[in-house]
This record gives structure tokens, sequence and C-alpha cells, in this order.
């Protein structure tokens, strides 16, 4: 599952790497490299934007748009986001100031697994659905039922096991941000 969701997530972070032909001829790098500030994008974004807007013939203003990410990243690595970028799913990638990397990075892997709890508990409760509708199923021979009763026990014990972990790491996140609070 966690896998699938990492592949997932480069394709999407992949088809989003240029920019439209009218994004380029716009030419407010300042205000693209703020937005990828904000949204935590790494410096290497840049060579992203130059290779889709030289397809257009067109010139990125590359110290325009590091100063708007410089000033993107002021507003990104605030330690409170840690928790909501991990909350929401989205990777961290080391892009705030060492100062505070640290912090940010363990603020964001906590809230990164509860996220990953939740999505897990999602789908075992997905499944733990669509057995409960195949069991409905009159056509069903009893060793077929016994099998899918089977599998319902086992996916309750998962649910189980997880509803205690994700417990475990919402007490540990209450922690962290009770922490962060009292840190200001």
């Amino acid at each position: 599952m966690n896998r699938i969701t990492g592949i997932l997530s480069l394709i999407v972070l992949t088809g989003c790497a240029t920019l439209s032909k009218q994004d380029c001829m716009q030419g407010d790098w300042y205000g693209v490299g703020s937005k990828d500030g904000h949204a935590g994008e790494t410096s290497s974004r840049l060579s992203d934007h130059i290779k889709a807007c030289n397809e257009y013939g067109i010139a990125v203003d590359n110290n325009a748009y590091m100063d708007g990410r410089e000033q993107g990243l002021k507003d990104y690595c605030r330690l409170e986001n840690a928790f909501i970028v991990g909350l929401n799913g989205q990777p961290y990638h080391h892009v705030c100031p060492p100062n505070i990397d640290r912090s940010f990075a363990h603020y964001h892997s906590t809230a990164y697994t509860v996220h990953e709890d939740r999505a897990e508990l999602d789908q075992l409760d997905n499944d733990l659905s669509s057995k409960e509708s195949q069991l409905r199923d009159k056509k069903l021979s009893e060793k077929d039922r016994s099998r899918i009763r089977d599998d319902i026990r086992s996916l309750d014990r998962q649910c189980d096991r997880l509803r205690d972990d994700l417990y475990f790491h919402e007490r540990q996140l209450d922690n962290l941000r009770h922490e962060a609070q009292t840190a200001r």
C-alpha cells in the first residue's frame, strides 16, 4: 500500500513538473518561485521550469524565481506547518534552514505516520466491507464461505492492531504539537 502511494505521488509530481506555455509567457518568476517555496519544493524544481519554458523558447529569470522561492520557504518552514504537510501525506524534502530542519523533519515524520496509518486503516475497512459483501452471495459454497469468514477474522485482527498503532501515533503527534506550541 505504501509503495503504491509513493509511486502514485511520484507520478503526480512528475506530471506537475512542467509549466504551461501561458505560465512561461506570463513571466511571473517571483510568483512561481514563491508558489514552489510554499509547497516545499527543492531548488531543482527550477530546472524543470527551465526545461518546460525552453520548449517554448522562453527564458526563466532565475534570480526572481529564487527570491520568490526563498520568500515562500519562510512560510513553509514554520514548525506548525510540518504537522499539516505530514498529515496531508506530502513529502518533506529537507528544504528548511539547518536550525529547524531536524525538528521540522521529526514533526513531519510523526504526522506522516499518522497519515499512513489512517490510509491503511481506510484500505482495510474497504477490504473488510468487500469481504462482508461477498459473504452475502447466496451462490457461495460452504467452503468459500468458510474461507471468506477466515479472511474477515484476519482483517478484523489487522484492523485492531492498526487502530492501536494509530492511537499510539496520534498520542505522539499530540505530544509533539504541545511541545511545538510551548517552544514558541
